[in-house]
């Protein structure tokens, strides 16, 4: 029961120091494009480029860092996907529906607001997709605490469903700025599209037969951050609520893996033969 306490406690906090990256980059972000661009949004030269590229990398680094504190400290998830991802409970019922309930909201409004655009086939196909990821991550994350597992089609389905998403809003990304020079104005957004991305290619994995808790974890983390961080940029509400779900679907994941990590046992040393000097040990 304590051990459940105190993991359970580092999940808390490990999120809450992910969130809080997040909002830092917020600041960082806005104070960029702020002061490091020219009325026409031209970039100026600005230091303030160098220290958004350090911070993101200094919050891969403490991240890749929790990761093998966890590593040295005799810690790993499960390779089996019900134990590795066991949310049974009230409040996590609450967390997962409501993640994807604001990522339906998101893809809703952005269907919605994007009526008169230009672009408005490529958004309505953005939405649609992101209104069916919204519906699929609760039902995924709750067939782990299944008796009775859904079929592996079913769950391989649930698991592709935000992958082709976001596979989707990376080109679209792409295609929006092909004529765009300044790719500050873009990169961050791109950045935390192909981030989130990896993050679902590794939690998928745990579907498909490849487990790999470090690498998912750390996208998952790194994703969150970057999707809180992207907010400070102008865009379509629907789009900065889906950016807002997608940090919290991640936060969520990062919350029940590290809460079910379990202690490898230590490895018992064979006891050691007394030399008794003869020649019947050189054979």
């Amino acid at each position: 029961m304590m051990e459940e306490f105190r993991m359970g406690k580092k999940s808390l906090e490990l999120c809450c120091y992910v969130a809080g990256a997040g909002a830092f980059g917020v600041f960082l972000r806005w104070l960029q494009v702020q002061l490091a661009f020219n009325e026409l949004g031209l970039p100026d030269p600005s230091g303030l480029h160098i220290v958004v590229l350090l911070f993101v990398a200094v919050c891969a680094a403490v991240f890749y860092y929790f990761i093998r504190r966890f590593a040295k400290a005799r810690l790993y998830l499960p390779d089996d996907f019900s134990v590795a991802f066991s949310n049974s409970g009230r409040l996590y019922s609450i967390v997962r529906v409501a993640a994807g309930a604001i990522l339906c909201v998101g893809a809703i409004l952005l269907f919605m607001k994007s009526d008169g655009d230009k672009n408005s086939t490529d958004y309505r196909v953005l939405s649609l997709l992101g209104l069916m990821s919204g519906a699929a991550f609760p039902v995924w994350l709750s067939s782990a605490n299944r008796e009775k597992k859904p079929s592996a089609w079913l769950l391989c389905a649930l698991s592709f469903v935000p992958m082709v998403w976001l596979a989707a809003w990376m080109v679209l990304c792409y295609k929006f700025n092909t004529i765009n020079s300044v790719i500050w104005s873009f990169i961050v957004e791109l950045g935390a599209v192909t981030v989130s991305m990896f993050a679902f290619f590794r939690l998928g994995g745990y579907v498909f037969g490849k487990p790999k808790w470090k690498p998912c974890l750390f996208f998952c983390m790194f994703s969150a951050m970057l999707c809180i961080m992207a907010l400070a940029d102008e865009r379509y509400l629907g789009m900065q609520v889906m950016f807002l779900a997608i940090a919290a679907e991640n936060l969520t994941c990062c919350w029940i893996m590290v809460r079910n990590l379990e202690q490898k046992e230590a490895p018992v040393r064979a006891p050691r033969k007394e030399s008794t000097g003869g020649f019947e040990e050189l054979i």
